[in-house]
């Protein structure tokens, strides 16, 4: 039998793990409060050095809290959000209509490993608590730094020993509740090496509880 880690994440999983409730618990947090902090983080590079407004790619949307964040304070002009779990896409919708920005993002419902020729490059590509999600980092962010054009920003788990026994712990919770959604740990230093390897340099580095958020440029 493949081994699970060498296999595209199973689609169903996400779909349930990351399903209209959990979704709607975002939805009302972003609108009630904005962006959490590590979110707010991840952007900060992009609105200090990002100059004009850009165009996004946003793989792993989710309720599009990021994107729309950037869209409102006018860093990005449009963006393209691909997210795997359709009651996602619909929330993130939601929102859109909320702000009077849905006309602004278009959204594809799918593996972004596995549809990147279906997406054009855009200015900024961002991650935000994505890789963490997805077995094949080299399948995934490869193709995603393949699309940034000025920009890669990331969100992922940080290494501490810490870190390394909650995710373990949450996939054994995972386990015990029969979902086949997992949680992934890939290193920091495969993270740069495939950032090199596309062209792209570490600028901006910063750490937000479990999360080590890392923003690369265009060498």
């Amino acid at each position: 039998m493949p081994c699970p880690c060498c296999q595209p994440p199973d689609i169903d999983g996400i779909e349930s793990f990351f399903d209209a409730s959990r979704a709607q618990t975002e939805v009302d947090a972003y609108l009630r409060a904005g962006l959490d902090a590590r979110s707010a983080r991840l952007i900060e590079h992009l609105l200090n050095n990002a100059g004009g407004p850009l165009s996004l790619l946003d793989i792993g949307g989710g309720v599009g809290s990021v994107h729309y964040e950037l869209l409102r304070r006018e860093i990005a002009a449009s963006a393209v959000a691909v997210e795997a779990s359709s009651a996602y896409i619909e929330a993130a919708r939601s929102i859109g209509r909320e702000l009077g920005l849905d006309d602004r993002v278009n959204y594809l419902h799918a593996d972004f490993a596995l549809s990147a020729d279906a997406v054009d490059p855009a200015d900024a590509v961002i991650l935000d608590r994505v890789i963490c999600c997805y077995p094949l980092l080299e399948d995934l962010l490869s193709a995603a730094a393949d699309k940034a054009g000025r920009f890669l920003a990331l969100s992922y788990p940080r290494a501490k020993w810490w870190v390394f026994i909650t995710f373990k712990l949450f996939n054994l919770y995972l386990r015990l509740k029969r979902c086949n959604f997992r949680t992934y740990l890939h290193s920091h230093s495969d993270v740069h090496a495939i950032a090199a390897r596309k062209g792209l340099e570490p600028v901006h580095a910063d750490t937000q509880g479990l999360w080590q958020i890392t923003v690369f440029a265009r060498a």
